[in-house]
């Protein structure tokens, strides 16, 4: 135990010029209030000497703004390989102090009268094996006397690299972790949009920002070419063939975030595929996609919860499932608890779709109706996620109401552009309008929400080009004489497209072999229609029947059951629905 006020100085320091200043400061913390306080200053000196001298931690204490050192424990000597009886000013003893501007951050504590914190200061040469560290710099100032002006500071140092690196691993895995949810969440969503014969479509899933995201200047683009910085969600979107033309627009959000909302997704995605392969309408699809939700295996709980071992069961989801139809530009959609979709028609008039709501998947059962929108060629529609407008502190109505004014004013030609902002991205009307969409909400670079967007756009064919897409049509009423007026029909109309001749010959046979089946096992009234696009032509033929064929192999003596292996022979796809009153049977060739 130090026996005197002599304790608190650094008795190697041999400079008489120091010795002012540590009087000072010893006989300021020892000096007591009266004659019997003494002892107890006394040893209140001799503690903070012990203290700081076996301090793990390095100290040192300075003064004046040449920064002269009154005091170093063992612990900073010995990680800054300085000798017992280093002294002098701190920038000749630590030129590293200097070249880190830790002396600046010096002078600011003589200056400010505040402590000045340095959390991470990395250093090469540090303790004695000389290597590099991270370190706590902490700058507190020493006034004296009490209440007057700095005269002094007291610097400590902690050695955190391993905490520093324990911090960088765990962030290392959690980006590693979030890169996998986004590839996966990637690889479940269509990693290229089919293109429909009359739609033009253009999607964009962004994923919501990390937590730890401080970049408040990057543009959300950048969210679909570095995954491992964002946050995956449940969000998607599809396009689904459905043959004859059709076309199915599914947009969809799975309730929270993570692997385990992707996974979600990606189930809810491939029913929604295999309940549209069955034609199913929108209403009912959504009715069997409710009760696939609720048996889906939910989140378990981890070891040491109070619900260790249990499961939750059921997800919960929101979606849009909706059908396009050429031929009457129609189109047909049932909502389950989904933000509901935007039209833009031709003359610039923003329509909700809002006539076919229910609750979300997973509620419950539920019947979802089914509602019907005329879209007239040089129409836009827009489907999105809450994503898209949601803000934190900002009304829903407000956001809603400003995306139907950017929809209303998008532009369909291209516009002069900072490169920067959106990169090099296709230039079709239909991309200008989503580019615009995404511009216009201004998603701010923090914003934690997955988005998902997609917007279709029925062109209007001008000139040569609708000279492509034709169609004709033609009841057919009596017996199975309406076979050959058909065929005469479909001939006289396909050669006046100019198909070919092997494509008009494999049409016609087609027309017939429909045509007949309709006659023979359908019921009144029959139809025929032809179309004709750019890349196919489609043959379609109804009747009042709901009764759906079926391809089977004809035994040699049975004198039916060849139409339909015949077409599906000749075709290059083939399909049949149910209507509202009866069925469709059609078939397809490809130009």
């Amino acid at each position: 135990m130090l026996k005197n006020n002599t304790a608190l100085k650094n008795s190697a320091l041999g400079d008489p010029g120091l010795d002012g200043f540590g009087d000072e400061l010893t006989e300021a913390l020892l000096r007591p209030a009266d004659r019997e306080d003494r002892v107890s200053g006394e040893r209140v000196g001799v503690l903070l000497a012990a203290a700081f001298g076996t301090a793990p931690s390095a100290v040192a204490l300075v003064r004046d703004h040449d920064h002269r050192v009154d005091f170093l424990n063992w612990a900073f000597r010995e990680s800054f390989g300085l000798p017992v009886d280093a002294c002098g000013p701190l920038a000749g003893l630590v030129p590293q102090f200097e070249q880190l501007g830790l002396l600046d951050a010096l002078d600011h504590v003589y200056a400010t009268g505040t402590v000045f914190t340095a959390p991470e200061v990395r250093v090469n040469g540090f303790g004695p094996a000389k290597r590099p560290a991270v370190l706590r710099v902490t700058c507190s100032p020493v006034h004296h006397p009490e209440g007057g002006p700095v005269t002094g500071a007291l610097v400590t140092i902690v050695d955190c690299t391993e905490q520093v690196a324990a911090v960088d691993r765990l962030r290392a895995g959690e980006r590693r972790h979030r890169y996998a949810a986004v590839a996966l969440q990637r690889s479940l969503l269509p990693q290229r949009l089919s293109q429909p014969d009359d739609l033009r479509i253009a999607g964009v899933y962004l994923p919501g920002a990390a937590d730890e995201q401080s970049d408040q200047t990057q543009d959300a683009w950048r969210r679909s070419s570095e995954p491992g910085e964002f946050q995956v969600g449940g969000d998607w979107y599809d396009v689904i063939p459905l043959g004859g033309g059709r076309t199915a627009l599914v947009m969809g959000d799975v309730m929270g975030r993570g692997v385990h909302a992707a996974a979600v997704m990606g189930q809810l995605r491939a029913a929604v595929r295999a309940y549209a392969a069955a034609n199913l309408p929108p209403g009912e699809l959504l009715l069997h996609l409710d009760r696939h939700a609720a048996e889906l295996e939910g989140v378990a709980y981890a070891e040491g919860s109070i619900s260790a071992g249990a499961c939750d069961f059921g997800a919960l989801a929101t979606a849009v499932y909706a059908v396009y139809d050429p031929d009457d530009h129609v189109l047909t959609y049932a909502n389950a608890g989904h933000p509901a979709p935007l039209l833009r028609l031709p003359d610039g008039v923003i329509v909700e779709l809002e006539g076919a709501g229910g609750p979300p998947l997973g509620t419950g059962e539920w019947t979802w109706q089914e509602a019907c929108v005329a879209v007239p060629p040089g129409s836009y529609l827009a489907l999105f996620t809450d994503g898209l407008v949601e803000r934190r502190g900002t009304d829903l109505d407000t956001q809603i109401g400003l995306l139907r004014r950017v929809f209303a004013g998008a532009p369909q030609l291209p516009m002069q552009r900072s490169a920067g902002r959106h990169g090099v991205r296709r230039a079709g009307p239909v991309d200008l309008v989503r580019d615009e969409l995404l511009a216009g909400m201004d998603l701010p670079a923090d914003h934690d929400d997955d988005v998902a967007l997609l917007v279709v756009h029925v062109p209007r064919w001008q000139g040569q080009r609708a000279e492509l897409f034709r169609s004709a049509g033609l009841d057919l009423v009596g017996g199975t004489e309406i076979a050959a007026h058909a065929r005469a029909f479909a001939s006289g109309v396909l050669r006046s497209w100019h198909v070919g001749d092997d494509l008009c010959d494999a049409g016609v046979l087609a027309v017939s072999e429909l045509v007949a089946n309709a006659a023979i096992h359908g019921k009144q009234p029959v139809r025929l229609r032809l179309r004709r696009t750019d890349r196919r032509l489609i043959v379609d033929v109804s009747d009042g029947d709901d009764h759906l064929p079926r391809r089977r192999l004809a035994d040699d003596t049975d004198e039916d059951g060849r139409g339909i292996g015949i077409v599906a022979a000749l075709a290059s796809s083939w399909g049949a629905r149910q209507l509202d009153t009866g069925k469709s049977v059609w078939c397809e060739f490809g130009l």
